[in-house]
């Protein structure tokens, strides 16, 4: 059993996982074209080159980290103090290009600054997710450690959107929309990088005593790529794993919709500065917080597929309000806060959305180790890591492309009607056919409280049967 401590330690190291990916999913599109001036399809292109180096990071982090021998740092630790080391120091870097620059020099160190955080950030967050599922084999306290690493994670996310309105981005003389203003990014691309070191190190520290304990792989076992290709075909052959996956993707890409395109929407087609932005961003991650006790209580009386299904359904409803926003846009320009009753619905749906999903991947472990006869939360986590990268790139990818499309001008403080109303509407309606994709992938999940505690029983066995032979 985790004492609060260990739950508190450990998932504060999910603040670096969730500072880092909000601060590119919320402004590196606008970065990237109202302040150096690249085409949103130059951005949308250097998104999509990340992607798919993503595709190969993040599994194949897994499998080096699950195939790991080291008696001082264990399978997963070494991995986390190099992430962080180099994910603070390009984050550093990338709110720092010169926007004097010629075209062609800024393109490039965007794209090798996206690409380093990218690959960084997978050495530090696979094994670290990895390192969560193995801390505890109790079917709830694997949701309540869910649950602390959410925290973390929403006060990542918080941080970097509400507190980067209210405090880096705030209007002068000389930037009335503070989030024109270039100096505001390489000031927050700073502090983010000293809170990565900050929160990552206590949790890599307060961890270390757990080293002994976790499972360890045979020192016989040699890295095979035979082994690496087995493990992904056995990952991929678990059905219930693909529908948690799939599932995660859709759910992020429509949270991604929202983080990416969101400042577009809130800032051109509503009207909204960036004390309004901030205070509507501090409404859905603090009830993303708030609402973790509930979370728990709802996947303890009802079980983690329905509160999965219940999170969706709280985000899809707060998106259908955002459709009417939208379409009634001159309504929300003089009572803005009318668009606080969204925040409220997609801030409680979007704590579940992160907490359950994870704690579900680590039931698909044990099946996993049921029927392949050797655990891979590398592997596993590697995939999940992977799908929630690839939802936020994605969204940034086609933010890129939409933005070219409805003729975005950076260079005019207002844009045309044609282009207000064209960011609001495509935003609410991909957030909502993500969602759609979310419930049906949710509902297709079938390993229940009851299959878990079977499968648990079943490897026991398998152990005691081994012993004795």
């Amino acid at each position: 059993m985790l004492s609060l401590k260990d739950n508190v330690i450990y998932g504060s190291g999910n603040f670096t996982y969730g500072v880092t990916v909000q601060v590119l999913a919320t402004y590196l599109v606008f970065y990237g074209t109202a302040i150096l001036g690249l085409p949103g399809s130059i951005v949308g292109m250097i998104i999509a080159i990340s992607v798919v180096w993503d595709a190969i990071s993040d599994p194949l982090m897994g499998y080096i980290s699950d195939t790991t021998k080291n008696k001082y740092f264990g399978r997963r630790h070494l991995y986390m103090i190099i992430g962080a080391l180099g994910l603070s120091i390009f984050n550093a870097l990338l709110w720092r290009i010169d926007g004097g620059m010629s075209k062609n020099s800024k393109m490039i160190f965007l794209l090798l600054f996206v690409v380093l955080i990218k690959t960084f950030m997978t050495v530090f967050a696979t094994p670290y997710n990895a390192l969560g599922a193995e801390l505890t084999e109790d079917y709830h306290e694997r949701t309540a450690i869910q649950a602390y690493r959410t925290v973390f994670f929403s006060l990542g996310l918080a941080f970097t959107t509400v507190i980067g309105m209210f405090v880096f981005f705030k209007s002068t003389d000389m930037y009335p929309i503070g989030q024109l203003n270039p100096s505001a990014y390489a000031n927050l691309g700073l502090t983010i990088s000293i809170l990565v070191i900050v929160f990552s190190l206590v949790s890599i520290v307060g961890t270390f005593k757990f080293i002994p304990n976790l499972p360890a792989i045979n020192k016989s076992e040699k890295r095979d790529i035979k082994k690496l290709i087995h493990g992904f075909k056995h990952i991929f052959n678990n059905k219930n794993y693909l529908y948690v996956i799939c599932a995660y993707l859709s759910g992020n890409i429509a949270t991604a919709i929202l983080g990416s395109m969101g400042l577009h929407v809130f800032t051109y087609t509503f009207n909204m500065n960036n004390n309004e932005i901030g205070y509507l961003f501090a409404v859905i991650f603090s009830l993303s917080v708030l609402m973790q006790p509930f979370w728990y209580k709802i996947t303890t009386k009802y079980d983690k597929k329905q509160g999965a299904l219940i999170a969706v359904a709280f985000i899809l409803f707060g998106s259908l309000m955002f459709v009417l926003m939208v379409i009634n846009r001159e309504l929300i320009r003089e009572h803005g806060k009318i668009v606080l009753l969204y925040a409220v619905f997609s801030g409680i749906g979007f704590g579940g959305l992160i907490t359950i999903p994870f704690s579900m991947v680590a039931d698909t472990i044990d099946e996993g180790e049921l029927t392949s006869g050797s655990r891979a939360e590398g592997l596993y986590y590697g995939g999940l890591t992977f799908s929630y990268k690839i939802s936020q790139s994605f969204a940034i990818f086609l933010l890129g492309i939409i933005l070219d499309i409805i003729k975005f001008d950076s260079s005019l403080e207002v844009q045309s009607e044609s282009t207000i109303m064209l960011l609001g509407i495509i935003t609410a309606i991909g957030i909502i056919i993500a969602l759609l994709f979310a419930l049906y992938f949710y509902n297709k999940y079938a390993l229940t409280k009851e299959k878990a505690e079977e499968i648990k029983k079943l490897l026991k066995l398998k152990v005691s049967e081994s012993n004795e032979n």
